[in-house]
């Protein structure tokens, strides 16, 4: 019996460096609070020995606003929104154009995430700053394959069907 079945060719795992450009903030950033990423693939296409991809990450940077008029520290949660596109590519020694590409996994790498100021106002908050990012994305290739599968009749007891 014949089935067809996705087959492993190989597995591998790369890293980018996603850097954006100039941030401007609109209000100026007082204390950064939290950055949130979330990292996408949105598309991969596998060529000889290797895999080429496509990504975004996504950043939210959650930030306190400059004291207000009185000097109290009082204020909102501002967050900035970025969306980065990054592309990058893995080897995986046996893929062919034809494959298929599966995403296992993808995510920024533990510390390697750079918030760096590049320009303050007179009260020193952040004006305008730089994020770099390393993001970390492992991918597996699949193979379609038929598999031969041999079929064994089961063993019928001729005593388990007799009534007695």
């Amino acid at each position: 019996m014949l089935i067809k079945a996705d087959v492993v060719v190989g597995e591998g795992t790369t890293q980018v460096l996603v850097v954006s450009d100039r941030i401007k903030f609109c209000t100026p950033v007082f204390k950064v609070v939290e950055e949130r990423t979330d990292v996408k693939i949105t598309g991969c296409h596998v060529c000889t020995d290797k895999v080429v991809f496509n990504g975004e990450l996504q950043k939210n940077i959650i930030y306190k606003e400059p004291p207000n008029e009185c000097g109290c520290r009082e204020g909102h949660l501002i967050y900035h929104e970025l969306v980065l596109p990054f592309a990058g590519f893995v080897e995986i020694p046996g893929a062919q154009p034809g494959d298929i590409c599966q995403v296992e996994a993808a995510g920024v790498k533990d510390g390697c995430n750079f918030f760096i100021p590049l320009e303050s106002d007179a009260e020193g908050c952040v004006v305008a700053a730089k994020q770099k990012t390393v993001v970390e994305v492992t991918l597996k290739v699949l193979r379609p394959e038929q598999i031969d599968v041999a079929v064994v009749a089961p063993v019928v007891d001729p005593c388990a069907t007799r009534e007695y």
